[in-house]
Parts: structure tokens; sequence; C-alpha cells
């Protein structure tokens, strides 16, 4: 729900748009963002937790861009490594971190 989330506000909040939006707009999209996590979640999350989270998920997704990136780039013979294996999340918050996606 929170990569969702996020994907649907993200230029608001980190993309193109993020200059033009306000403080004030910001933390309105937060709070949507922690209401519907909430809204599903067993545990309630403030917004410190779900920006903790997102930066999470954003650094395990440069970890397997990165792994890829170095295994591609290897020297030797036979086939190039094929792509890694991606979850769903993982997807969608490489498609917003690296919208061309992985090289």
């Amino acid at each position: 729900v929170m990569v969702e989330e996020i994907t649907w506000v993200e230029p608001q909040l980190f993309g193109s748009q993020v200059q033009q939006t306000s403080i004030a707009r910001k933390m309105e999209l937060w709070v949507r963002i922690v209401d519907r996590v909430n809204a599903v979640g067993q545990h309630p999350r403030t917004r410190d937790d779900i920006r903790k989270r997102w930066n999470d998920l954003r650094g395990k997704v440069r970890s397997v861009v990165s792994r890829h990136q170095v295994e591609v780039q290897r020297t030797g013979g036979g086939p190039p490594s094929p792509p890694p294996q991606l979850t769903t999340w993982v997807e969608q918050v490489l498609a917003i971190m690296h919208p061309e996606g992985l090289a």
C-alpha cells in the first residue's frame, strides 16, 4: 500500500514537482499516505516510520541495481547475466527511481 500511494504522489514529494509543492501540501500528502497505510496495517505508523521504511526500500532497490550493474560490467567469457528476478514492490520502487528500468 505504501509503495502504491507514494507512486501516485512521487512527483510532488521527490520528483519533478517538488520545488512547486508547498510544505503544507507535502504534509497533507504524507498524512494521506499514513492514513491509508494505517487503514490496512495492524500497527499504527507515523509519518517518520513511513519515510524511514520508504528510504529503506529505496536502499534495497539501489543494492539490487548496483549488483546487477556490477554483474553486467564483469569481464570474461560466456553469456551475459540475466536481469535479476524482481518482486512487484521492487519493480514499483525501481519505476519511481529509474523510469528507464535496468539497463
